[in-house]
């Protein structure tokens, strides 16, 4: 049974991934010529603010993500070390512990991402450096 649930939640995150991956994949493949040339220079400019804006709201949305994930970590680490003999309680800060390294990792997966999205625009000159 475990082995069919981690099969199907393997197959649901794939699905998740798979979008990102083919996006990366074509943006690393493309020519130049379809993205630089593409962007006229008043329209970058016009939207330098906008693209400064975003960068800054997702930095700080996936910094209180990670500063979350290890927020959950340690209250379960609490929890643990107070849950004594009580098997229930001690299973649920395992529990909750696991939930704050899989948030963390899904926090620093989507990091790389946005990292390795933006410097492959910049690179192509669709946008200025953000930072």
């Amino acid at each position: 049974m475990m082995a069919r649930l981690t099969s199907h939640s393997t197959r649901a995150y794939l699905r998740l991934i798979a979008p990102f991956a083919v996006t990366l994949l074509w943006l690393a493949v493309s020519s130049s010529v379809l993205a630089a040339d593409a962007v006229p220079t008043g329209a970058k400019e016009a939207l330098a603010p906008v693209t400064k804006m975003i960068t800054t709201l997702v930095a700080i949305a996936i910094g209180l993500g990670i500063a979350i994930c290890g927020a959950v970590i340690v209250w379960g680490g609490i929890e643990k070390t107070l849950a004594g003999s009580n098997q229930d309680a001690e299973h649920r800060s395992q529990r909750r512990i696991q939930n704050g390294i899989h948030g963390l990792v899904w926090m620093i997966l989507a990091s790389v991402i946005v990292s390795t999205i933006t410097a492959i625009a910049v690179a192509y000159g669709l946008i200025d450096r953000p930072f």
